[in-house]
């Protein structure tokens, strides 16, 4: 199964027959009923409507979670959550078409990456605690006609895993959380020899500027193959897919409209970062309209290398809800992390936000190194974050288990590098 992503124009007028559909299936849920006129369902005769139509958040998805339905529970064939990284996570409900739309649109972005038919897959994620990303992948592997391996985000069974036959000239694919993947392989996990390309999930690979980020010079130095990143929602199961020669992530049109926003709610100039935005296309169960995603990036509507003018999203440069702001300076904890990274790649750290006895902001930054490292990596990262956030961080260094302490206050299923424990 080919991606339709080749050409965004030429179905712009497809693409607003299927937002009507969506909204006037939206209108069939509680919550949206008397948030969009009866006059939008007709979009093509009002297109000036849609962005006059309101933003739905995560909390609202969380507080009024079964108002989003459009279905009877009996339609219901799947609830999946969201990780709960930046807070309580939310529950979405698949029908049937919904799961068969899930496979059809994660096909497309694996056969960008390059998987075909008789590959290989080795899902490095979870399928447990109703998680959608294993589910994905491994709906996506079958579409494609693709042989999919569940071997688990640790790789501890990527050796034997990968011994196992493929069809003559078949290649191997590794799909999971980039971090976690660079740390098994430092680990000594082992690549297969005719690996044809690594697809990192819920983790940026490259910088605004489309260069690699550390952790992806990490995954380059166990392999040649092409490194790529993937980006999607779990509340709208979208996908912005890369392929070897693309620069940024395509959006596949035929699955949802986006949009990047700035703080007033505008749509940001092209190249600009502000918050995705996406209204899904086709979802039955829960079809929302106009959701914040809550991460920060920007754009690209040029032609993209790769030959393609779909829009592309860049890097995920940030998250709203791990914005922080000390001492005057507001800076994303993301880019916090990355500096710790480009200094040092085999550390591991969380930051803790809190206030003191008097309501002030403190931030601690709790990393793992060895001790011959830690001056120099302190005396490094200071001069850094001086020339880049204006601002130093207090950094302190411990072991393992703290840092799993830390995590345990928040627990979530993905990597997290925020624990926010502030109050207001």
């Amino acid at each position: 199964m080919q991606p339709n992503m080749t050409d965004y124009p030429s179905i712009l007028k497809p693409q607003w027959s299927k937002l009507s559909a969506q909204l006037r299936r939206a209108r069939k849920s509680n919550y949206y009923r008397d948030r969009i006129p009866a006059a939008a369902e007709k979009l093509q005769l009002h297109r000036h409507l849609f962005q006059s139509l309101p933003i739905t958040t995560k909390a609202e998805l969380v507080k009024n979670n079964l108002d989003f339905l459009a279905v009877s529970p009996s339609e219901i064939r799947e609830w999946v959550t969201t990780s709960g990284t930046t807070g309580q996570p939310v529950r979405i409900a698949l029908a049937k078409t919904d799961i068969l739309r899930l496979a059809k649109n994660e096909a497309a972005a694996l056969s960008l990456a390059g998987l075909r038919a008789g590959d290989g897959l080795l899902i490095a994620v979870g399928m447990d605690r109703l998680f959608v990303a294993g589910l994905a992948y491994w709906l996506g592997a079958q579409a494609c006609g693709a042989l999919s391996l569940r071997i688990g985000p640790s790789l501890v069974d990527i050796a034997g895993a990968a011994k196992l036959p493929l069809a003559p000239g078949r290649k191997w694919f590794l799909i999971g959380v980039p971090s976690l993947m660079a740390s098994s392989l430092r680990d000594g996990a082992p690549l297969p020899e005719n690996l044809g390309g690594i697809i990192g999930i819920g983790e940026p690979l490259l910088n605004a500027d489309f260069q690699p980020n550390a952790v992806h010079r990490a995954l380059a130095q166990f392999t040649c193959a092409p490194i790529l990143s993937t980006y999607a929602s779990t509340e709208v199961c979208c996908t912005f897919a890369q392929g070897p020669k693309c620069l940024g992530n395509h959006l596949n049109p035929q699955m949802g409209v986006i949009e990047i926003l700035d703080a007033g709610s505008k749509p940001c100039k092209p190249g600009v970062s502000g918050r995705v935005v996406i209204t899904p296309l086709g979802l039955q169960a829960m079809p929302l309209i106009r959701f914040d995603t809550g991460d920060i990036a920007a754009l690209h509507l040029e032609p993209c290398p790769c030959g393609r003018s779909s829009p592309r999203l860049g890097p995920i440069v940030g998250r709203s809800a791990q914005l922080l702001k000390v001492q005057g300076v507001s800076i994303f904890a993301t880019a916090i992390i990355e500096l710790l990274r480009e200094i040092y790649a085999g550390m591991d750290a969380i930051i803790h936000a809190d206030r003191d006895a008097i309501g002030v902001d403190r931030v601690v930054i709790y990393v793992v190194c060895p001790p011959r490292r830690q001056n120099l990596l302190r005396t490094q990262f200071h001069n850094a974050a001086r020339r880049h956030f204006k601002w130093i961080p207090k950094i302190q260094y411990c072991d393992i288990e703290t840092i799993a302490r830390i995590r345990s206050l928040r627990p979530s299923r993905k990597p997290q590098i925020l624990i926010d424990t502030r109050v207001g």
